[in-house]
């Protein structure tokens, strides 16, 4: 099976029931006949941008809106994100700190990456904490009273 076949196998599975972890997945590819290791799984769902979501039973991945092409967040659909996961804000200088439900961190930076927020450089996200990263102390009183408002 090449890699193709293999993504195309990937993305039916992530459709028809919830992975929770990359060896799951490497464990639901063996019982249909393909051998694959960790390493390519992880290449194959970065490759794939398939995203981690919070899921009734914990974190799951699914297929993200678009996988060919850059996505378009809908503010309102941002906003109901960030008001389901975020569970307070913290802020230093530059620096806002988004804590989150747990497993809800990668799911709002990827979507809050994809927005292009103006004077947001960058995002880090773990498990249930994001850091951003901006270019000013401005930037970072307005990001924080803008996203205080949608807590509310």
């Amino acid at each position: 099976m090449n890699k193709k076949e293999r993504q195309k196998l990937i993305l039916n599975i992530i459709r028809e029931q919830e992975i929770k972890t990359q060896s799951e997945l490497v464990e639901v590819l063996e019982k249909r006949g393909l051998i694959a290791t960790q390493a390519t799984v992880s290449r194959d769902i970065k490759n794939l941008k398939l995203v981690k979501e919070v899921g009734v039973n914990g974190s799951i991945y699914r297929v993200s809106n678009n996988i060919n092409a850059e996505i378009t967040v809908n503010k309102q659909i941002l906003k109901d994100i960030f008001f389901n996961t975020v569970v307070k804000i913290d802020n230093v200088e530059y620096l806002l700190v988004l804590h989150t439900r747990p497993g809800g961190a990668p799911n709002l930076a990827f979507y809050l990456d994809q927005e292009k927020i103006e004077g947001v450089i960058g995002t880090i996200a773990g498990d249930d904490t994001i850091l951003v990263i901006t270019n000013s102390k401005t930037a970072t009183d307005k990001l924080l009273l803008n996203w205080r408002e949608w807590l509310i």
